[in-house]
C-alpha cells in the first residue's frame, strides 16, 4: 500500500490534500472512526474543523475528476458567463466532507469497506472562493435489512455568515463493529450479520 500512497502523493496539489491522510485503510485512522453499532440516532454534531475554499482546491478537484468544463478553473471565462469567479464542481461537497470529517461524529462517511447504496445533495447556494465552510452533521437513521447495517445520515454545510449552502442526505451499507473494520483490513468480508 505505501507504493501506492508514495504514487498518488505526486498528484497532490494543494494545501489540503498534501496534509490529508487519504489512506482510509490505515488501521490507526479507523481507531479514531464511529462505527455503526455505537452511533446515536438523532444525535446532531457540529464538526469544529472549518473548510476554507481556496480557488487551488476547486481547480484540483475538477481537474482531479476530470471535468474540462472551463467554469470549474478559468475565472475569466467563469465570470464571462455571469458567476462571480470559478464555480465549484457539483460533487466538491464529497472533497470537502471527507476532509472535515477525519474521526469522531460523522467518520462512518470514511469507514473502510462501506457501499453506497444512495445519497440526495440539495444545493441552495454555491461554494464560492473565500467560503469558510461549517459542517453539522445528523445521524438520521439506521436498520438491518437483508442482514446488512444501513446508515443514513445528512449533513449541513453553512458558510461563514450561517448560509445554508446545501444538505446532503447519505445512507451507507457499513460494517457493524470495530471488530468487523479490522476484519475487512485483513481481507476477510465483513458486511453481513
Amino acid at each position: 500500500m505505501n507504493d501506492y500512497m508514495d504514487e498518488m502523493a505526486k498528484y497532490f496539489k494543494t494545501e489540503k490534500q498534501k496534509e490529508f491522510a487519504a489512506d482510509f485503510l490505515e488501521p490507526t485512522q479507523v481507531e479514531d472512526y464511529e462505527f455503526w453499532d455505537e452511533i446515536e440516532i438523532g444525535k446532531v454534531t457540529e464538526i469544529p474543523t472549518k473548510f476554507e475554499v481556496k480557488a487551488e482546491d476547486l481547480q484540483a478537484y475538477a481537474e482531479g475528476v476530470p471535468d474540462d468544463n472551463p467554469l470549474f478553473f478559468d475565472e475569466a471565462y467563469a465570470t464571462q458567463c455571469g458567476h462571480d469567479g470559478i464555480v465549484a464542481h457539483p460533487m466538491f461537497v464529497t472533497q470537502l466532507r471527507f476532509f472535515l470529517l477525519r474521526k469522531g461524529a460523522g467518520s462512518w462517511l470514511r469507514t473502510p469497506g462501506a457501499r453506497n447504496p444512495g445519497q440526495i445533495l440539495e444545493y441552495y447556494d454555491p461554494f464560492r472562493v473565500g467560503d469558510i465552510i461549517t459542517l453539522r452533521i445528523t445521524n438520521y437513521d439506521k436498520w438491518v435489512k437483508r442482514g446488512k447495517y444501513y446508515m443514513r445520515g445528512l449533513s449541513e454545510l453553512y458558510d461563514q455568515y450561517g448560509n445554508l449552502k446545501m444538505k446532503y442526505y447519505n445512507t451507507l451499507i457499513l460494517p457493524r463493529t470495530k471488530a468487523d473494520v479490522l476484519r475487512f483490513l485483513r481481507g476477510e468480508h465483513a458486511l453481513e450479520a
